[in-house]
């Protein structure tokens, strides 16, 4: 019961969190015309969530390799610096790559099942998110060492987990959706982005040229706003072009925290104890967004 506890901790369980608001947000978006019974959704959410495990499982797994994590003295612990289950010799590297495979592993393989229980639209959906999950981390491509590719690929696959959990209630992939997606998906991209930034030295020195270590201390804000910005932006150009209820703006409550945020990190954009607070305060943020948007998408 203890080994089984430990991997489960492995699989930073704290931020799954994230895509379950996301496949709230994806089920409330065609809640009223919904096909799919609840046991067919639950699947789904365990699916979407073990992909996720899989992801930072694996992502463990390679900043291992590339010696992120082994010289990382800066890390802001739960936030960044990775699980540490491989530094703190809880299980070995190994070990840690074998569990990461079998999570992705399982979630194909149900999600195929998913497939021929529901709908074949989702397989193409399903397809990007494992090759999102395992190339973000994994060589050739390990896009969370391309810079901005990184925070796109991370875009890109929690706006796939909302446009897919609708596509499953309804049988067909809803183009209007797209805006929404994209902006929960720049949302979780900044939370990427922002928990980068402790681990700027770290990540230079083993040569992972993420986003924030690319990028000048003084140019840190500026890519935390254009984020989230740009997923208010897309969430008015929805509401105006009549492709989501007016009552998902109440997210725009939430907008000071990101400003404030947003504000602290141009003043003091390496300080450590600074970066203590901004961190879960966006975390909490964007969580909150995410509940706003669901209970905007169920009144509207």
């Amino acid at each position: 019961m203890i080994t089984i506890n430990k991997y489960f901790l492995a699989t930073r369980p704290t931020f799954l969190t994230i895509t379950l608001l996301g496949c709230l947000i994806g089920f409330l978006c065609n809640y009223s015309s919904r096909s799919a019974g609840w046991s067919i959704n639950t699947l789904a959410v365990g699916i979407v969530l073990l992909v996720h495990a899989s992801a930072n499982v694996l992502n463990d797994y390679f900043d291992h390799l590339n010696g992120s994590d082994s010289i990382n003295v800066d890390r802001i612990s739960p936030f960044t610096g990775g699980s540490r289950y491989i530094q703190n010799n809880i299980f070995s590297p190994k070990q840690i790559f074998g569990f990461g495979l079998l999570l992705l592993t399982l979630s194909a393989i149900l999600g195929l099942y998913l497939c021929y229980i529901s709908t074949w639209m989702l397989l193409a959906i399903g397809i990007a998110g494992v090759i999102i999950g395992w190339s973000y981390s994994a060589p050739p491509l390990q896009l969370m060492s391309r810079g901005l590719l990184g925070e796109i690929a991370i875009a890109i696959a929690w706006s796939l987990v909302v446009i897919g959990f609708s596509a499953l209630q309804t049988g067909h992939i809803d183009a209007q959706l797209i805006p929404i997606g994209i902006s929960y998906g720049l949302m979780v991209a900044n939370i990427l982005f922002l928990n980068q930034v402790p681990d700027i030295k770290a990540d230079k020195a083993s040569r992972k040229n993420t986003l924030a270590a690319q990028s000048l201390p003084r140019d840190l804000w500026k890519w935390y706003t254009l984020f989230f910005v740009s997923a208010y932006g897309l969430q008015i150009l929805a509401v105006y072009c009549l492709l989501t209820p007016v009552f998902t703006l109440l997210t725009i409550l939430i907008m000071p925290l990101f400003i404030h945020c947003s504000i602290e990190l141009k003043r003091r954009a390496l300080d450590r104890s600074q970066l203590a607070i901004i961190i879960p305060c966006n975390i909490l943020g964007v969580h909150l967004y995410a509940l706003l948007m669901c209970v905007g998408l169920y009144w509207g």
